[in-house]
């Protein structure tokens, strides 16, 4: 069943090329009228060819009864409206969004934003820093300026660490003085990264804004990256003696030879690794507070186990499991790819695409009615609401009024930069309109997605949702194929795991004493497991060697362990219930169901082949 399977719809008329038949192009079917040329039709077979399992679907006539039948359903989907519900629609636009965003990055810029986090991740900075935060509708200039007066002071000799205690509210500030240990790329927002990797060692930044207010930071110290460590630990909690006794005693064991992960599972008091033998996920610099991470990095070779030593949370021991130093750009391009696209970096390679528009773009502003927004009461002049031009993009016209709707929720933001921001989203909605004419290949993706999910909606409705739904209709399906579900003589089995051949264990089964009583006399000397199984005779997991009879044995070996089946029974063939194979039943319902509504489509809708078309695709692939 496929019923939560999107691609296998899409797979259909998976269509990545446009290479067509050009003037020789002919029209191959038409369903109700629309056509369907030779072109598309051999996109698909083409591209599928590689996709079919079943031999008889590479058949081209086959394969053009199956497109067939996918543009009859499509028809029908059309006919009934089902591309203009809502649902379908909001689903769409999800897939379209991500079909587009390849074409919203200028690949250039995001390129250098790859080999600048890999360049930065090859280095650790040590920085202080000291935060005002700025509240919504508070005025900016205030914090900057007493960043400004704080930075005054810090070059004029006063202690950094002193300053942040008193004015910092970053939380932190008050145990650290500022300090935020090393860290790499990738661990603070990118603002603050920038500043921090554009500072150098002993300078104090000027203030800059972050989405937590306005800082400045001083570079303490930039060192090699050490990359990343894989360890594990025991842990006990707290500092009293008797833990500091314990944790000696375990290290002691450790020494004699000791199973470090053992250990950690019945004695470490982290309870979120102790189950796994202490191992916690790799770590760079900064995840860890620094006493840990410091012992972490200490440890040079793999299997090295640590001294006890005490943090803040209690003793610990740790067990180095692997480094992971910094690989080459090209291994770590793809990963690094990623981060860039899903971190703040994305919004500077989008901001690239808008700019450069902005310089291709014909944009006309109408600067009189713009103007007029910048008056106190623009909030009740009418003239505002009327869809008089306020921006032309390309020769297409954007209101006032669409502005002003736009303007009226943007909370205070002053009007240039709400102007600036609109017509950026307005450039963006017809670059992406104009995208699927400038891109061939994109144009015939959206449509392979739209065309699917319309299909996927419509055998749900039809197809998947019925047969479920339908449970009469099911039974008198099933009533009508019964003889189609039939059990094959199968064996009651006794299938015991031993640890050697044992005939008492044989012996016990042939005088029919229950598996329990089995289990609970052998389990220490030879026995495994002991389970009873019901196999047809015909199925590839019944022993070749073993009769079909009742009392019949057969001793196996499996490795350094033996397999004993013993045949309790055997079973006529019989009937399955509906329980016993619901899923095939309902498959093969789908099934019917399917072939029925393309009979009352082929019914419905006119279907004409070309039959000159035919012949000649016939012959360029030799069936």
């Amino acid at each position: 069943m496929f019923k939560n399977n999107r691609f296998f719809i899409f797979g259909l008329v998976l269509i990545l090329s446009l290479n067509t038949f050009a003037q020789k192009d002919k029209v191959l079917f038409t369903v109700n009228g629309e056509k369907v040329m030779n072109s598309e039709f051999s996109r698909v077979y083409e591209k599928n060819l590689s996709l079919i399992n079943d031999p008889a679907q590479k058949d081209l006539e086959n394969y053009l009864e199956l497109y067939i039948n996918y543009k009859l359903k499509l028809q029908d989907a059309y006919a009934k409206k089902m591309d203009t519900i809502g649902i379908y629609l909001r689903e769409y636009e999800k897939y379209e969004n991500q079909l587009i965003q390849p074409y919203l990055k200028d690949e250039n810029v995001e390129l250098d934003l790859i080999k600048e986090a890999y360049d930065r991740l090859k280095k650790e900075v040590n920085a202080s820093h000291i935060l005002i935060k700025t509240e919504k509708g508070q005025d900016t200039l205030i914090a900057y300026n007493k960043l400004i007066e704080i930075r005054n002071k810090i070059i004029n000799g006063e202690d950094f660490a002193k300053l942040a205690r008193k004015n910092s509210q970053d939380p932190s500030a008050s145990k650290n003085g500022g300090n935020l240990g090393y860290f790499t790329a990738f661990q603070m927002v990118y603002p603050f990264e920038n500043e921090v990797y554009n500072t150098k060692i002993g300078e104090v930044s000027m203030p800059f804004k972050t989405q937590f207010g306005y800082h400045i930071v001083k570079v303490n110290d930039i060192r090699e990256s050490k990359g990343e460590v894989e360890v594990a630990h025991i842990m006990l909690k707290g500092d009293s003696d008797n833990n500091k006794n314990i944790i000696e005693n375990i290290k002691k064991q450790l020494n004699e030879g000791a199973d470090f992960a053992q250990l950690a599972i019945t004695q470490s008091q982290d309870g979120g690794t102790s189950k796994n033998g202490g191992l916690l996920p790799k770590f760079g610099s900064g995840r860890m507070i620094p006493s840990f991470e410091n012992v972490a990095f200490t440890l040079k070779n793999e299997g090295e186990i640590s001294e006890p030593f005490q943090t803040e949370f209690g003793w610990h021991i740790i067990k180095l499991i692997k480094k992971y130093p910094i690989g080459s750009f090209e291994s770590m391009k793809e990963t690094l790819k990623q981060k860039v696209e899903q971190g703040q970096r994305a919004q500077l390679i989008g901001n690239s695409v808008v700019k450069r528009l902005l310089k291709e773009y014909v944009i006309v502003v109408n600067d009189t009615k713009l103007a007029a927004f910048s008056k106190p009461e623009w909030q009740t002049d009418s003239n505002l609401k009327k869809n008089e031009v306020l921006l032309t993009i390309e020769g297409q016209k954007f209101s006032a009024a669409d502005f002003y709707n736009f303007f009226s929720k943007q909370s205070n933001k002053p009007l240039n930069q709400a102007f600036n921001t609109y017509k950026e989203e307005k450039i963006l909605e017809i670059y992406k309109a104009r995208l699927p004419q400038k891109f061939p290949d994109l144009k015939e993706t959206m449509k392979e997605y739209r065309e699917g999910l319309l299909l996927f909606d419509m055998m749900q409705n039809r197809i998947w949702d019925r047969a479920e739904k339908d449970t009469l209709g099911l039974n008198s399906f099933f009533k009508t194929q019964k003889d189609k579900y039939k059990w094959e003589k199968r064996a009651k089995l006794t299938i015991v795991n031993l640890k050697k051949q044992n005939m008492e264990v044989l012996k016990a089964l042939q005088n029919q004493v229950d598996n329990d009583s089995i289990w609970s006399q052998y389990k220490d000397t030879c026995l495994l497991d002991i389970n009873d199984n019901v196999i047809e005779v015909t199925d590839e997991k019944y022993p070749k060697d073993l009769k079909a009879e009742a009392s019949e044995y057969l001793f196996f070996p499996s490795g350094n362990q033996f397999k004993l089946y013993y045949v309790k029974e055997i079973l006529p063939e019989s009937s399955k219930k509906l329980s016993e194979v619901k899923g095939k039943v309902m498959s093969d319902f789908q099934d019917q169901l399917e072939k029925d509504w393309i009979k009352e489509l082929r019914t419905k809708y006119t279907v004409k082949i070309n039959k000159k078309a035919l012949k000649k695709l016939k012959a360029k692939y030799h069936n």
